[in-house]
């Protein structure tokens, strides 16, 4: 294995590992597991209701949605949390590649907010009257890991912000709540203001839940090709932007010594 895949595979693992080395199965399980399925039968039974739209939509939405529980605030912590425990230093100090240590740190929240998203459109498809043809499984598992990844991207950058600033937390917060409200899980594009709309379009999943509904009616891939497309354009954005917001971080936190400032 050569040394950059062994610092993106294994730095992204005891990365991970160290975020949840110290929490309890149950915590996690109600974090990644229950609150999003909970926030998915919320608005479906509530759609159901309101008589707006079919299950399926309610459903396929909030299930892309969930994975912000992972992909914004899971990098977000595990780079925040460097300067916490005190390893910033030393992870500044090492010649390794900027570029590998951020791609490693987003591949094991990728994966595990595309588990948290199949679980949540799994146990939807289940408990609701929302149909998902067996055909359109991969093409959907597909676009849940391109809309994961791309979400990764964007709590790295957050978590970048994190290593000068304590209040990120509130930040990661703020961007969670304004996604399940701008993405079009819920409300159409098309009924927002146009500043909403345009806000909705500059954050990820956006383009993942209307490519992932388009599929489920029966869309091949090639046919939201282009909305996946921009997906990962936006996922590359922010993955670029938090390697430069990091450059900043890292001269900022030297200038003003707070580098080990929890």
């Amino acid at each position: 294995m050569t040394a950059p895949l062994r610092l993106l595979l294994l730095g992204g693992y005891l990365s991970y590992r160290a975020l949840f080395e110290w929490l309890r199965p149950s915590l996690f399980i109600s974090v990644m597991l229950v609150t999003p399925v909970l926030q998915m039968l919320f608005f479906a039974e509530l759609g159901r209701y309101a008589g707006s739209a079919d299950p399926s939509y309610f459903v396929i939405g909030n299930a892309i949605v969930g994975c912000t529980v992972a992909c914004v605030y899971g990098p977000m912590l595990a780079m925040s949390e460097e300067r916490a425990t005190g390893t910033l230093p030393v992870l500044l100090a090492s010649p390794a590649s900027r570029i590998c240590i951020f791609v490693g740190r987003l591949i094991p929240f990728a994966v595990n907010g595309l588990l948290v998203s199949a679980y949540t459109l799994f146990f939807g498809s289940l408990v609701t009257d929302a149909h998902i043809p067996a055909d359109r499984i991969l093409p959907l598992g597909l676009t849940l890991l391109i809309a994961a990844s791309a979400c990764s991207g964007l709590g790295l950058c957050l978590g970048a912000i994190g290593l000068v600033s304590r209040d990120v937390p509130f930040l990661a917060n703020l961007v969670a709540l304004l996604m399940l409200l701008v993405s079009g899980a819920n409300i159409g594009m098309d009924r927002l203001p146009v500043w909403l709309r345009v806000l909705g379009e500059a954050l990820p999943l956006s383009r993942g839940i209307e490519a992932a509904r388009r599929i489920a009616r029966g869309d091949s891939l090639s046919a939201v090709g282009g909305l996946l497309l921009g997906e990962i354009v936006i996922g590359l954005v922010y993955l670029v932007a938090s390697v430069g917001v990091f450059a900043w971080a890292e001269k900022t936190a030297r200038t003003k010594a707070t580098l080990e400032l929890a």
